[in-house]
């Protein structure tokens, strides 16, 4: 024998030793395995086989035309899931399936194939006594929640219904009213996770925005779009009920009226659908508040200004607070070490305090978070100039300075003063109201003042209706003037004229208008002051050129 042959044969004698064994009573004792008798396979023709009617999508698969296709050459790859409730004589889809169930029907009627017509399907018996178990329901729904999360193919509003289902049958079932937060405890418990916030955010969409935009929703409005539209809603009813005017138009009546216009605009643009809101409010409120002043307050980016406006104290006192903490902690570390080095050119307190103000710009983040990134600079071991609370002050009033704001003063209030101040109180009216006629602030956008100056001015003469807001993306509030649709007088048709070489929108044609003395005569005070401002505000624009395109 070789010396290769005697390897193998120790090698083959050292796998054929026998197992130790054990002779324990437990372990000798032979364990049943069970296996469930809940399942089943049966066959199932077309006729007999139904679609859930709860199933959470509401508009045809995406990928339907593909999933046919796939049905019409392979067959079937996996079984649907099946159910049938109590007392009925037809099955229903159990969790899934809907779509190649009706995949099937479509190619039966096209190729009248037998393969097509009758099916092999997995039973799964009725979760209930009842064929109106309230348990049983919700074990469907989620079911087809989770086939339908695991494709990543359901809109916003489709899985927002379902959730919304979801807790109907929750509350029936344990006979209250469920929070958001409740609501996700019990679907977590049943297998499916969501975030209360995100239900919470469902049940907002589905009751304020889905009656009126069903068709904007289910073309796949996503998450961004329907943040701003609830943004905008809250911000718009606190203006609403802040103001307290005596009217019969309540703010849902505003809110559905005009909602429901975008219901079949393509793209959707929160920003246009704002501008008519505000539009709406202003005529609801009989011009006692104006345009820009409910823009201000409603606007999201400006709501993120004033946050940061609202911070400014607490920024200042808490990096005060800071510095006093640092100078004592090196006060204490020079008596104890000779010599101390001092370092008097380095600061790391500004960029601390402009990361504190980007944190209140991310609405994501909650005043806690934001206050815990202002109180860890107090972790800070680097030197700090003494003036350094002064930089955060400079930085956050050049801020102020820029968008023409005072903090601590409302927007009415400020324009009420400067108006006072410039002798233009009797101007301060209307969808805007003038209170400066020269002052530009260089962070402000003033197309939407210039559309809106335009309307004030061409309201005061009866052609409002040929002033256009020409739509862009992003919406801009860029004006032109329409053709005029009748005979105007000549003072009428020198104001369209004024208007249509001061509008903000690109001119196709050289515009001209001549004015004379009875024009100008003719002309009220109010609208004369609107119409200086506007001949300003469209200046600036037009110098600022392609930065405002």
């Amino acid at each position: 024998m070789t010396k290769d042959e005697k390897r193998l044969a120790a090698i083959a004698k050292g796998l054929n030793v026998s197992p130790i064994s054990n002779t324990a009573p437990s372990y000798q004792t032979a364990t049943p395995t069970h296996y469930s008798s809940d399942v089943e396979y049966i066959t199932v023709t077309l006729d007999k086989l139904r679609p859930y009617e709860h199933n959470p999508r509401k508009t045809r698969n995406p990928n339907f035309e593909m999933i046919k296709e796939s049905i019409r050459r392979r067959g079937l790859d996996h079984k649907p899931n099946i159910t049938r409730r109590p007392g009925e004589d037809f099955y229903i889809v159990a969790d899934g399936g809907n779509t190649r169930i009706q995949a099937l029907k479509e190619l039966f009627t096209e190729t009248k194939d037998p393969k097509f017509w009758s099916i092999s399907c997995q039973y799964k018996p009725w979760q209930g006594d009842t064929a109106d178990s309230v348990e049983a329901e919700l074990n469907l729904l989620i079911g087809h929640l989770i086939e339908n999360d695991t494709r990543a193919d359901l809109s916003f509003i489709e899985k927002a219904l379902g959730i919304l289902q979801a807790k109907e049958y929750y509350e029936k079932k344990l006979n209250k009213s469920l929070s958001a937060r409740e609501l996700a405890t019990e679907l977590e418990g049943d297998g499916y996770i969501i975030h209360y916030t995100l239900a919470n955010k469902m049940e907002r969409c589905v009751l304020y925005l889905y009656p009126h935009i069903p068709e904007v929703l289910f073309k796949g409005l996503g998450h961004t779009q329907i943040d701003k539209l609830l943004a905008i809603r809250n911000n718009a009813e606190e203006v609403w009920a802040a103001h307290q005017f005596d009217t019969d138009i309540n703010f849902e009546s505003l809110w559905s009226e005009n909602l429901s216009k975008f219901n079949e605009a393509t793209p959707f643009q929160a920003k246009e659908f704002q501008s008519e809101l505000i539009t709406a409010m202003v005529e609801a409120l009989d011009g006692k508040v104006s345009f820009e002043t409910l823009y201000l307050d409603i606007d999201l980016d400006e709501q993120k200004f004033k946050k940061i406006a609202a911070k400014q104290q607490e920024i200042d006192n808490l990096v005060e607070k800071t510095v006093d903490q640092i100078n004592t902690r090196q006060e204490q570390q020079a008596a104890k070490f000779e010599p101390v080095i001092k370092n008097e050119n380095k600061s790391v307190a500004t960029e601390p305090a402009k990361n504190v103000i980007d944190d209140v710009i991310d609405d994501n983040e909650s005043d806690d978070e934001q206050n815990n990134a202002i109180t860890d600079l107090s972790q800070l071991d680097s030197p700090l100039l003494d003036k350094q609370d002064n930089q955060t002050e400079d930085y956050l009033s050049q801020i102020a300075h820029n968008f023409g704001l005072t903090p601590g003063m409302s927007i009415q209030e400020q324009r009420e003063q400067r108006a006072e101040a410039n002798g233009l109180t009797f101007a301060c009216e209307g969808r805007q109201p003038v209170e400066d006629i020269w002052l530009i602030h260089p962070a402000r956008q003033y197309r939407s003042e210039a559309y809106s100056l335009a309307l004030d001015i061409a309201e005061s003469v009866g052609i409002d209706h040929l002033v256009e807001h020409v739509v862009k993306q992003p919406v801009d509030y860029t004006y032109a003037m329409k053709p005029t649709d009748s005979e105007l007088s000549p003072s009428v048709l020198t104001l369209y004229s004024f208007l249509s070489m001061l509008q903000t929108a690109k001119h196709k044609d050289e515009n001209n208008c001549v004015l004379d003395s009875n024009f100008l005569f003719e002309l009220d005070d109010i609208t004369l002051v609107k119409l200086f401002r506007l001949i300003r505000v469209s200046r600036h624009i037009h110098q600022q050129g392609g930065k405002n395109d």
